[in-house]
């Protein structure tokens, strides 16, 4: 039996570079505004000084927090069909679409029985809002959330993805994954920590105590994600625009930030400082991710 024990966050997010033998990469996102505490637009690389351990390392790229990345991912197995949650998940799918708008791309997979991409990545609210109300339940079949996050991040998104999220609509029933065991479940919460990958939840769920009512808390622990516990099918629409704006207002608040991606001595330092040198500009804040706090 795995043990649900919270998996404390690396400091400094490492880049592993695809060439063999290639510098390690490290980033960090820096808060940069003026005099009046505004955001302060058009910095550059040149603009910053990022030092390990007072090494100061070589800056790769220095860009504005892009927009989310958000795969959302439905559970449309047997206990949606046994809460006759149809309705109130297609009205909270499409809420959610509502309410997180471009340029924040979508894709959409469903994850009773097998991982279904209904629509990829994209801007485009009117296909996600047309697949929405295309989606079934599926009698008998079990969620694969476990498995249905891994490949998901391994096969849609890019490796350094800037800002990648998941939105999960899951149940209380049986988790359909592959067998876990504690070191290969540990394995991937920390990936998805050292990803800056955040997990929100909206678990709808009748009786405690089930295996996917601990990976959803723990997910959404470890990730700095939302988590949302109901009971009634006819919430889903509420807490999905909930949690929708809520990550609208953490986005306003990251976007004040720059991702600072540079090269990391080597070896690594354990203390790692920023400053910049462009005049009338000072930093605001600095972070490990873009993490709800």
């Amino acid at each position: 039996m795995i043990r649900f024990a919270v998996v404390v966050a690396v400091s400094v997010l490492l880049l592993v570079p695809s060439a063999a033998g290639a510098q390690a990469l490290g980033q960090l996102f820096i808060e940069v505004v003026d005099g009046a505490g505004q955001f302060v637009p058009g910095m550059t690389p040149a603009d910053f000084v990022v030092r390990e351990d007072g090494r100061e390392a070589g800056i790769v790229s220095a860009e504005p927090v892009a927009p989310m990345k958000i795969a959302f991912m439905v559970d449309n197995g047997d206990r949606m069909v046994e809460m006759n949650a149809l309705n109130a998940l297609r009205n909270g799918m499409q809420g959610f679409l509502d309410a997180v708008p471009p340029p924040h791309e979508i894709s959409l997979f469903t994850i009773g029985r097998n991982i279904q991409r209904r629509v990829d990545f994209t801007t485009d609210r009117g296909e996600l809002q047309r697949s929405a109300g295309e989606i079934f339940l599926d009698r008998g079949a079990s969620a694969v959330v476990l498995d249905g996050i891994r490949e998901t991040w391994e096969r849609r998104f890019e490796d350094d993805e800037p800002f990648p999220v998941f939105v999960m609509v899951l149940t209380d029933g049986t988790e359909g994954s592959g067998n876990y065991n504690e070191n290969e479940y540990v394995e991937l919460v920390n990936e998805l920590i050292t990803k800056s990958i955040t997990v929100h939840v909206v678990l709808l769920s009748s009786r405690g105590g089930s295996v996917i009512n601990q990976y959803a808390l723990n997910l959404t622990q470890n990730t700095g994600g939302i988590y949302e516990n109901i009971a009634a099918a006819t919430g889903i629409e509420q807490m999905l625009v909930s949690i929708a704006e809520r990550m609208n207002a953490h986005y306003e608040n990251v976007s004040r930030r720059y991702r600072v991606v540079y090269e990391r001595p080597n070896p690594p330092g354990a203390q790692i400082s920023a400053s910049i040198t462009r005049s009338g500009a000072r930093i605001a804040g600095l972070f490990a991710g873009l993490r709800m706090q």
